[in-house]
C-alpha cells in the first residue's frame, strides 16, 4: 500500500451501513503476524465456535434437505475461501493487508451465497436484495519486534430491501460478530509469538544471490 493510498477495504467498499473495527498490539514482528493469520484455527475459541455451530443447526432446521450439522474440528482462513466457504480474496499486499469479500443474503440458509466476479470492485456489484461485505486484516509494523494488527468488517446492502433485511439480521447476530473480533486477534497474536514465519526458499535464494 503506497504512502497516502487508502486501504484496499476503502477502495473496495467505501459506502457501508455496518462496520466493526478492532485492533491490538502484537509482541511479534509484522511478517510473523501476517503469516499467522492464515494458520490460526478459529474454532479453538468457544466465542467463535458456539455461534457458528448454532447457525449451522438453524440452517439445518430451516432447510428440509439439510438435516446433518457438520461440526468442523478446525476452520482456518483457507477453509473460508472458495465455493465451500463463500469468501474470495479480493486484495492482498503480502505482509501488510488481506481483504476477503462476500456477496449474499446472510439472513437466508447457507448465507444465500451469490456467484460474483472477485475481480470487480465490490462497490460495483448491484445484485438485487443482496449484502456485500468485506473482512480485512491489516498489519502495521511498529518496530522490529512489535506491530499493530487490525481486523475490519464492512457490510453494504445493494438496495433498500437488502438494507432493511440486513438490519433485522444484524440486530440478532451483530453482538456475536463484535464479540468474535477480539478473540480472533488474540489467537493470531498467540500464533505469531508461538511460531515465527519461515522464509520461503525463494527468499533464501535471493539473499544468497
Amino acid at each position: 500500500m503506497p504512502h497516502g493510498e487508502p486501504p484496499a477495504t476503502e477502495r473496495q467498499l467505501p459506502v457501508f451501513e455496518q462496520r466493526v473495527v478492532r485492533a491490538r498490539v502484537v509482541d511479534a514482528p509484522a511478517p510473523d503476524t501476517f503469516a499467522a493469520i492464515r494458520r490460526v484455527d478459529f474454532m479453538r475459541s468457544p466465542v467463535i465456535a458456539a455461534p457458528n455451530l448454532a447457525r449451522l443447526a438453524v440452517d439445518a432446521l430451516r432447510t428440509p434437505r439439510r438435516r446433518e450439522v457438520r461440526a468442523h474440528r478446525s476452520v482456518r482462513l483457507a477453509d473460508l475461501i472458495g465455493p465451500q466457504g463463500g469468501f474470495e480474496v479480493i486484495a492482498e499486499e503480502p505482509g501488510r493487508e488481506l481483504v476477503l469479500g462476500f456477496v449474499g443474503r446472510w439472513w437466508e440458509p447457507d448465507y444465500g451465497r451469490v456467484d460474483w466476479d472477485p475481480g470487480a470492485p465490490l462497490s460495483s456489484i448491484s445484485v438485487p436484495e443482496c449484502g456485500v461485505g468485506t473482512w480485512s486484516f491489516t498489519v502495521l509494523p511498529y518496530d522490529a519486534r512489535t506491530c499493530v494488527l487490525l481486523t475490519e468488517i464492512r457490510v453494504h446492502g445493494t438496495d433498500e430491501r437488502a438494507r432493511r433485511l440486513f438490519r433485522r439480521y444484524w440486530t440478532a447476530v451483530g453482538p456475536f460478530v463484535r464479540a468474535m473480533a477480539r478473540p480472533i486477534l488474540s489467537m493470531i497474536a498467540a500464533e505469531a509469538r508461538r511460531r515465527p514465519a519461515v522464509p520461503s526458499q525463494t527468499s533464501h535464494r535471493r539473499k544468497r544471490e
